[in-house]
């Protein structure tokens, strides 16, 4: 079966290389807590200027109560928490290590870390920042009133800690002698400030107070030239330490997509966070290290951007156009999505293998005619050749690709996807049977033995005229000049040759994107529903299985994001920097 999970792309695969997908944790939970917007507020002066330098990240506020209480009172939250995606989270590794640190801080504190406390030490401008992800040591700077700050919990239990001095200011310190997790308080010049290391406090401390010698995260190259390079000043906003985080064996666990080789190019990226009426924006930029290999987009290529984005009909469920595409990454686009599509290898077991014991038995009477003597012979069905079609494309040059695919429902049972890929050539193709040739030749392996049954048949439509594969599994073709469309389905190269004498809109680009989460959900949910039923049958009446990953897991936590209509994506890269705009776009 040749089905698409569009919502299993949107989280997995990648839609712009490794700085799309940076940050996507950040930006699901600021769409879910962000239900209204509000005007732009004052440019306050950034509380970076109180924080001592060292830190892996840094994430910035201007008004944290008001995203509390955003996040506190919306419908994200509910269904996120009544959902099968917080079930599976809540059983995680990393929620039960997220857990323990909790009930460490707790008992160091006094008192619960819940929602309350947060609430109450939650003020205007705001600033957390990370010093070890292991350890969870983190400074919280936030600009409260002091009337506030000695009516939190923190401020009414300032007998059980105990109370020091730095840089003139009184602050306060308790240990939790099991776990020797500290916490660190102070409230001065309506100022609240939380610490889980000593010398951070004191140190932002003596940042208050102004002390020379005392150097803040403002002053290290990576945070100065992050900020700087920023286009807007968003709310929150989250800058970078790359190469400490690279660095760090717990982020390299963690870390959900498990890309670090390609996140080591860069040094340093600052993502800001901008929400209207209509679409919540996130600007990124990512700053690369002076030694990373840098290999900008040729003109030519980000003009192919622009000429293939006029290609996406308005109805695509997803869509990605690359400028100058390499020559295997064009192959592996057309492999994946028209000429053999098939299910990806699943994510790597970190359970311990399990030995069965076979009473000594090896092998069996069905091998009694298996030659030891001589190697197999060689296997060519069920394998891809794309030798021929690779010398084309090397030949013609490949200045940019476009891939769009949709899900349509043809019965009340079956969902099919429906993909096309183009590639604007360097220059015309005029050896179109050459072309066809090479992908008859590609499939051949997979489809017919020595090319039987499987013949080009020319086709007519009020589009233009295209060419039909005849095989097992459907393959249609079309040239124009310099466009070669290739489609598994007769309707989506028909909705291309359409659109190729519509204009050009905008400029170009090194990457754009897009995926249509509400017109994809629902055949996403029904497909996938049908997937795991096998899987779900065999656990009977069991109340406590583990929910299916896609038709239970990623479905909830598609309904929890249904504001959500679509999502386009737009990457620039100037060489030592790479400029992303990830666009979500919201139900009134």
């Amino acid at each position: 079966m040749r089905a698409l999970s569009h919502l299993g792309l949107l989280l997995r695969e990648r839609l712009a290389g490794p700085g799309v997908r940076f940050g996507a944790t950040l930006a699901l939970l600021v769409l879910a807590g962000w239900s209204v917007a509000q005007g732009p507020p004052a440019q306050p002066q950034s509380l970076s200027r109180f924080t001592p330098s060292g830190p892996l990240l840094v994430v910035e506020s201007r008004n944290f109560a008001a995203l509390v209480r955003d996040w506190n009172t919306s419908d994200e939250k509910r269904l996120w928490l009544e959902g099968d995606n917080y079930q599976v989270f809540s059983r995680s590794k990393l929620f039960l290590r997220l857990g323990d640190a909790h009930k460490e801080f707790a008992a160091a504190a006094g008192f619960p870390a819940d929602m309350p406390l947060v609430e109450s030490v939650a003020g205007a401008e705001s600033i957390v920042a990370l010093y070890d992800i292991g350890n969870l040591e983190f400074l919280y700077v936030t600009r409260l009133p002091n009337a506030r700050s000695f009516e939190s919990l923190l401020w009414q239990t300032r007998a059980n800690f105990e109370p020091r001095n730095a840089a003139g200011q009184a602050y306060y310190v308790k240990t939790d002698p099991e776990s020797a997790r500290l916490v660190a308080f102070a409230a001065t010049d309506d100022y609240l400030l939380l610490a889980t290391r000593e010398d951070l406090l004191a140190g932002a401390l003596a940042l208050l107070a102004g002390q020379q010698g005392a150097a803040s995260v403002e002053s290290e190259g990576w945070y100065r030239d992050a900020v700087g390079a920023a286009r807007v000043t968003g709310d929150p906003r989250l800058v970078l330490d790359m190469e400490a985080l690279a660095r760090s064996p717990h982020f390299r666990s963690y870390w959900i997509q498990q890309n670090i080789s390609e996140l080591r190019q860069y040094r340093a990226a600052v993502c800001d966070i901008v929400r209207t009426s209509g679409e919540i924006r996130e600007e990124r930029v990512f700053l690369r290290r002076e030694d990373a290999v840098v290999e900008t987009p040729a003109a030519e290529g980000m003009a192919a951007v622009a000429q293939l984005a006029r290609l996406v009909e308005d109805g695509a469920g997803l869509y990605r156009i690359w400028a100058r595409p390499a020559v295997e990454q064009a192959l592996a686009v057309l492999e994946s999505k028209v000429l053999a599509p098939q299910a990806g290898a699943g994510p790597p077991s970190v359970s311990a293998p399990q030995v069965v014991m076979t009473g000594g038995v090896v092998g069996s009477e069905g091998a009694l005619e298996t030659l030891i003597d001589q190697p197999p012979p060689p296997q060519s069905a069920g394998i891809i050749d794309p030798a021929a079609l690779r010398a084309i494309l090397e030949a013609q040059g490949v200045d940019g690709m476009l891939e769009v695919q949709s899900s349509r429902k043809t019965d009340a049972v079956f969902v099919e996807n429906e993909a096309a890929v183009v590639l604007l050539a360097g220059r015309e193709w005029e050896q179109e049977t050459s072309t066809l040739g090479a992908l008859r030749s590609a499939v051949a392996g997979l489809w017919t033995t020595a090319q039987l049954g499987a013949q080009w048949t020319p086709q007519t439509s009020a589009a233009g005229a295209y060419w039909k594969l005849d095989g097992l599994t459907p393959l249609f073709a079309a040239s124009q000049g310099r466009y070669l469309v290739i489609a598994n389905a007769a309707q989506p190269l028909e909705n291309i040759l359409t659109r190729l004498a519509a204009p050009a809109s905008g400029d170009g680009a090194a990457f754009l994107a897009g995926f249509r989460h509400e017109r994809e959900r629902e055949n996403y949910m029904a497909l996938m529903r049908r997937l795991d039923y096998l899987q779900a049958n065999r656990f009977g009446e069991q109340a406590e299985r583990q929910p299916a990953f896609f038709s239970d897991n990623v479905a909830s936590l598609s309904r929890a994001l249904g504001r959500a209509e679509s999502l386009t994506v737009r990457s620039d890269d100037q060489g030592r920097a790479v400029s992303q705009v990830v666009t979500y776009h919201l139900r009134p």
